[in-house]
Parts: structure tokens; C-alpha cells; sequence
């Protein structure tokens, strides 16, 4: 039990180094538009509404008031006064200042939301609900300042993707399901099968032709940063898709087995593996289905403008890059889930038959 912990304060603490050195080190890459204005976002209250005039109070420090219209680059919504939004900042070149309504300011309740979900989180799963809350906010800290801060500093985005998935698995799994071999054989199975998953990546995605930029905003990206490696930004999209859903599986598997193993403490390698097959088949089917509506409801405004503005029948619609995008990174996840259960169960049954000196 020292040893797990030992090794775990030492992923900490490269956590914590790895986390410093992109937050502390240079940009490298820069627009293809550098001599364009400077923008920035301000938070603002609207105050006053006319038609499509608004009178909004800037909360920064001078708690300035401007007037602005919606410009056409936003798309119209219903505000009101006393609304808070968020106030797109234009400095022109040939002088002066642009606002435009960008958005409702959405930080404040992001902040309120997530409270409801720790206070839900923790009634109902105590302790392990305050550690999922950890694991949560962790993995959004370390995506930011890893794989984001990796492009802008100019780290291979693939290498950062790697080890970011590395520590949150080693990271993660440990503090919400404990610093037992339960842990040890879910974090062993889920790494073997990111090996899989990213070999699955490159292979399906070489099979379907998906290209380097399959969507729009992969397009816009490599327009505006010609320097940014739109083939590894793919290849990380597709692979952290499935990334949840590997641990998600590779967990509830091994718990099942070591649940198994209190009720049955002789049970046999074969056996210990044959109960870990029956439960990651019984998973396989709802995981797919799950990754299916997960990615089919991300992209539901886009799927429905598509289908109204352009195709009439399935063969179109099913050929079009981006659904052909989600689709690979379905078919994707599914394999890997697929190969994961065996791997998982091997892992597990591993541990149990060893713990129990019966491998047979």
C-alpha cells in the first residue's frame, strides 16, 4: 500500500511540474491574421434596450458604459435589461474601440451549476462524491493546461494527449475507487487499451478517408494557424472520445470481479476471467449506444441544418464529412471497448487469482 502511494505522490508531482512548465512557457505559434485587430472579451450588464440598441456598463475597473448594436457576426437572442453578457472588445487599427454583443455571460452560472452538482454529488455518493467532483474538475484544469497550452506553446499535441490521459487514469481511478489491486487492474487494462485505441484511430480513420480537416472548425483552425498540426488535432479528437468510456468499462468490470471475489474467495483464474467476459458484454451494447447519443446530440443543430438544407436521402447524408467524423469516432470507440474487455478481464483475474494463490 506504501508503494501505490509512493508512486502516486510522484505522478502528482510531475502533474504539478508539467502543469507549471505550459502555463509559465512562451507562445510559439501565432495567427495568420497577426497584423489584425486586437480583441478581448469584458463582462457587461445591460442597462438600457432600444430595438437593437443597448446601453452596456463594462465591469471593469472604470465601470465605463458604452453603447453598442448587436452586430451581425452574433446571432440575435432575446435580451433584456439587467442581463449580463459577455462584450467583444475590438481594437481597430486605424484607432479607436468596437463593442459587440458576443453572448450571455454564462461563467457565473456555470459556477452556480456546478455547485447543484456538488451538492448532489455528495448527498448521494459521500466521500466517493467528493472525490468524483475532484477527479472532475482535475481532468478540466489538466485538458486546459496540457493539450490547449501544448498547441500554443508549440508541444506536439499527440505527445500531450498521451500523457494527459496517462495522469488522469493514474491519477483518477486511485482517489475515487481507492489504492487497491482493484485500481491496479483497471489502470493496467485501460492503458493497454489506449495502445489499441490510438492504433484504432490511425487505422480507421486511414480506411473512411477522413482527411485532415472532416470539419469545419478543423478548416478554420488550420486557416487562421497554418502551424498548428491539424492531422495529431484530429487524431487526439477522435482518441480522447473514447477515453471515458475505456475507463468507465475497465472500472465497473474489475469491480464486479472483485466483487465476485468476496462472495467466492476460491474462484479459479478461468472462472474470475469468465465472470469479467460476462460482465463487459452485457456493458458493451449500452456503452455503444451511449457513445452514439452522446456524439448524435453534440451535434444536433449542425445534423438538422444539414439534413434540411442539403440531403435527401441516408446514402448523402451518411457520406458527408463530419457525419462520416462522428461516425469513425464511434466505430472507434466501440472496437476499443470491445478489445478492452477481454484485456480487463485477463488484468483482473490476474490480480485476484495471484492475491488468492490459485492461478490456475
Amino acid at each position: 500500500m506504501k508503494k501505490y502511494h509512493f508512486i502516486y505522490g510522484l505522478f502528482c508531482l510531475l502533474t504539478a511540474v508539467l502543469v507549471v512548465y505550459s502555463l509559465k512557457a512562451p507562445a510559439l505559434l501565432s495567427s495568420a491574421n497577426e497584423n489584425s485587430a486586437q480583441t478581448q472579451f469584458i463582462k457587461g450588464k445591460i442597462i438600457q434596450k432600444q430595438d437593437e440598441n443597448f446601453a452596456v456598463k463594462l465591469e471593469d475597473e472604470r465601470g465605463s458604459i458604452i453603447k453598442t448594436k448587436l452586430s451581425e457576426f452574433f446571432i440575435f437572442d432575446d435580451y433584456q435589461v439587467g442581463d449580463k453578457v459577455s462584450v467583444y472588445i475590438t481594437q481597430l487599427e486605424e484607432g479607436g474601440t468596437k463593442y459587440d454583443i458576443a453572448d450571455y455571460y454564462h461563467y457565473d452560472g456555470l459556477i452556480f451549476a456546478f455547485l447543484i452538482f456538488c451538492v448532489i454529488a455528495i448527498t448521494v455518493a459521500k466521500r466517493k462524491g467528493v472525490f468524483s467532483i475532484i477527479s472532475v474538475a482535475l481532468s478540466l484544469i489538466l485538458f486546459y493546461t496540457l493539450i490547449l497550452n501544448a498547441v500554443r506553446i508549440g508541444i506536439p499535441v499527440l505527445l500531450a494527449g498521451i500523457i494527459y490521459v496517462l495522469l488522469i487514469t493514474v491519477l483518477t481511478i486511485p482517489m475515487i475507487h481507492g489504492f487497491n489491486k482493484k485500481g491496479l487492474s483497471a489502470i493496467i487494462a485501460v492503458n493497454v487499451g489506449y495502445i489499441f485505441g490510438l492504433v484504432l484511430t490511425y487505422w480507421f480513420t486511414a480506411i473512411v478517408k477522413i482527411g485532415n480537416t472532416p470539419a469545419e472548425e478543423f478548416r478554420i483552425l488550420s486557416q487562421q494557424f497554418p502551424d498548428v498540426d491539424i492531422r495529431q488535432i484530429l487524431m487526439v479528437s477522435l482518441f480522447l472520445g473514447v477515453v471515458g468510456a475505456l475507463i468507465d468499462v475497465s472500472v465497473s468490470i474489475c469491480s464486479a470481479i472483485f466483487e465476485g471475489m468476496k462472495e467466492h474467495p476460491k474462484l479459479t483464474f478461468i472462472k474470475t476471467y469468465q465472470l469479467g467476459m460476462n460482465v463487459g458484454k452485457d456493458i458493451l451494447g449500452s456503452m455503444i449506444n451511449t457513445l452514439l447519443m452522446a456524439y448524435l446530440a453534440a451535434s444536433m443543430p449542425f445534423l438538422v441544418l444539414m439534413t434540411l438544407a442539403r440531403y435527401n436521402n441516408m446514402y448523402e447524408f451518411l457520406n458527408y464529412d463530419f457525419i462520416a467524423l462522428e461516425l469513425t469516432r464511434i466505430f472507434i470507440g466501440a472496437a476499443s471497448i470491445a478489445l478492452l474487455i477481454p484485456i480487463t478481464s485477463i488484468s483482473a483475474a490476474y490480480l485476484v487469482a495471484k492475491k488468492t494463490k490459485i492461478l490456475n
